[in-house]
């Protein structure tokens, strides 16, 4: 079974933030690289995987430090933990596959499913989001 997803640049305006593979622009999501960020408890960026930096055209540096509602508004005035635990409609809704709009460095909306864990390394707290976008053909 191949567990990679392709999405060509031209089948659809979110996608064309991609990288060159085999001559044709396209963007691979890797299983063992899955877009994501790592959060800390209140929110903010901490780190960013390499296919998130591809898909949303940011680098690391540009993010650190910065709200996790930069990138997904509908976040806005969300709290990722209440008592002591993951938000619970957050968490629902995750589970159950909610359609959240990401934007990307330029501005350009990229539909896509949240997963939201919770992480300890270490004694610290985290939060690893990763961001399954939506392939344009299977959007309502």
């Amino acid at each position: 079974m191949d567990l990679q997803r392709r999405v060509s640049s031209s089948d659809a305006q979110p996608f064309s933030n991609s990288r060159t593979r085999d001559g044709r622009d396209e963007y691979w999501i890797e299983p063992q690289d899955p877009p994501s960020l790592a959060l800390n408890e209140r929110g903010m960026i901490q780190d960013c995987s390499k296919s998130f930096e591809n898909l949303f055209g940011f680098q690391r540096r540009d993010l650190v430090w910065q709200h996790v509602s930069r990138l997904l508004p509908q976040l806005t005035g969300v709290d990722l933990i209440q008592a002591g635990r993951l938000n619970p409609l957050l968490n629902y809704l995750c589970h159950c596959g909610h359609r959240y709009d990401a934007q990307d460095r330029q501005g350009r909306i990229v539909s896509c499913i949240l997963s939201l864990v919770r992480v300890e390394f270490d004694g610290k707290r985290s939060l690893r989001l990763i961001i399954n976008p939506l392939l344009p053909e299977l959007e309502p």
